[in-house]
């Protein structure tokens, strides 16, 4: 039989996540309720108001044409807007701003735009998949960075940088899985070494609106104002709970944003129009929405919490993202594959093994908060079936 695949993908590995994946399917074949908190994906609906300038704008024919591969300007104005209101960062819509069909496209396709073959690039470890895979798509080279504190990975970014020459360093705060933030400081230094070993910084942003301190995230492009080293990913997805939709954008440094166009323009025509002008009215309309969805957050993340430590869980304190990140108790001999499978098998909760996003990961779970309280707290009270046994 002949065989069509691609050599770079078939020596990726398989997908670690794809065990706990068909595990789930499986159970809930046979008739089982699986609460999981494994699977990022929001359960909190999009604002009414969203939906609603989506239906409307679906029922105007001209808006079923192709749409414009770099987002409709109304949209890239919004978001130009809404950077000056939250960041008082100046950006120009028509050369500073892309629009994405969510972050992960937007990733993808802006490394293929700025890569060349046998370039290097940092990434974090852990870090979500897509963050290891994409450089590799794009025929780079990846140097992985420990990544369980800021100041242990500016460390070791110094050490590599005094032996290799990179040419981008993807990062991501607040941070998937961890939950880590960073000081506009951390930034100050990322970028000055940017400036003096000369590489790109790529910063996804996608977890910046769901935050619970009174002072949201720093976006890297207030420590570059002339963007000359830095872009950032920003998406719809978390703080608007809009993750069907694929809302992203690509914002920063001129040249590449440039880059990253005109590759868009060969391969796309951007999302269905709609969905462009129903994600402007969200983005000018509704700043109070990002706010309520990291409420309901937060009060999930402190019940797990709770739960946790009382089972023998090193919990990481966060002021951000949907997620928990969480170290395992010496029992489970940091096998976190096993313990994900173990707990799914016996409790019907489905977690994500930290060994999934890196070998740094391992040791750890991720949980996604994206099941109400009750339903979390029965997981919870489900956690006890494997401790008991462990």
């Amino acid at each position: 039989m002949s065989n069509y695949s691609n050599n770079l993908i078939d020596n990726f590995p398989d997908y670690l996540f794809n065990k706990i994946n068909q595990q789930k399917l499986d159970l809930r074949q046979s008739g089982e309720d699986v609460i999981d908190l494994g699977y990022g994906n929001p359960d909190i609906p999009s604002h009414d108001l969203v939906v609603e300038k989506l239906i409307e704008s679906a029922q105007i024919k001209k808006n079923h044409k192709y749409s414009v591969s770099k987002g409709i300007y109304g949209l890239r104005n919004a978001i130009a807007n809404k950077y000056f209101r939250e960041y008082e960062i100046n950006l120009d819509p028509g050369k500073n701003i892309v629009n994405t069909i969510g972050s992960k496209e937007g990733l993808t396709h802006l490394l293929m735009s700025v890569l060349n073959k046998g370039d290097n690039v940092i990434v974090q470890d852990p870090s979500y998949p897509i963050h290891h895979y994409a450089p590799l798509i794009a025929g780079a080279n990846v140097i992985k960075i420990e990544c369980l504190s800021s100041e242990s990975f500016l460390s070791n970014l110094k050490i590599i940088l005094k032996k290799e020459k990179i040419k981008a360093a993807l990062v991501s705060f607040p941070h998937n899985p961890t939950t880590l933030t960073v000081s506009q400081e951390f930034y100050d230094e990322l970028v000055s070494l940017a400036r003096k070993y000369e590489f790109l910084i790529i910063n996804d942003f996608a977890y910046s609106d769901i935050y619970f301190d009174e002072d949201k995230p720093p976006s890297l492009l207030n420590s570059d104002p002339e963007l000359e080293n830095t872009v950032e990913l920003y998406s719809l997805t978390k703080g608007y709970s809009m993750a069907g939709w694929r809302v992203g954008f690509a914002v920063g440094n001129e040249s590449a944003i440039s880059s990253l166009t005109k590759l868009k323009s060969y391969v796309d025509y951007g999302t269905f129009q709609p969905i462009q002008i129903a994600s402007t009215v969200a983005i000018n309309e509704l700043d109070d929405y990002p706010k309520e969805v990291s409420s309901i957050y937060q009060d999930r993340r402190k019940l797990a919490e709770e739960y946790l430590t009382k089972y023998g869980f090193e919990v990481y304190k966060s002021s951000a993202t949907m997620f928990l990140w969480a170290k395992l108790p010496d029992i489970f001999k940091n096998d976190s594959m096993k313990f994900s499978i173990d707990l799914l098998s016996k409790s019907n909760v489905a977690v994500s093994p930290g060994v999934g996003f890196g070998k740094c990961g391992e040791g750890h779970i991720r949980l996604a908060l994206v099941e109400n309280k009750q339903r979390i707290r029965q997981a919870m009270k489900n956690f006890a079936k494997i401790i008991d046994s462990g």
